[in-house]
C-alpha cells in the first residue's frame, strides 16, 4: 500500500507499519496502546483523526520485523 492510500497513517508519527511474511500491510497507530479512543488497525484511509502529528519529512516511519500470520 502506498503511502498516501493509508490517509493521514501514511505520514502520521505515531505509525508503526506491520508487514507480513505473505506481503500484507498493516499500519498500527501506537496511540492504541494508552489512550483507548484510538483503534489499533484503523480501517484505511485515514482522512480524520484527534490524534494525528504529522512526521518529519526526513524521517522514515518505522517498520517492525516481519510476523508469520495475519494481522489486523
Amino acid at each position: 500500500m502506498a503511502e498516501h492510500e493509508a490517509g493521514l497513517c501514511g505520514t502520521c508519527k505515531w505509525v508503526r507499519i506491520v508487514k507480513s511474511r505473505r506481503g500484507s500491510v498493516f499500519y498500527r497507530c501506537l496511540r492504541a496502546e494508552t489512550e483507548p479512543q484510538f483503534v489499533k488497525y484503523p480501517p484505511l484511509p485515514v482522512l480524520r483523526c484527534p490524534g494525528y502529528d504529522r512526521r518529519d519529512p526526513g524521517d522514515d516511519a518505522p517498520a517492525e520485523p516481519e510476523r508469520d500470520g495475519d494481522e489486523g
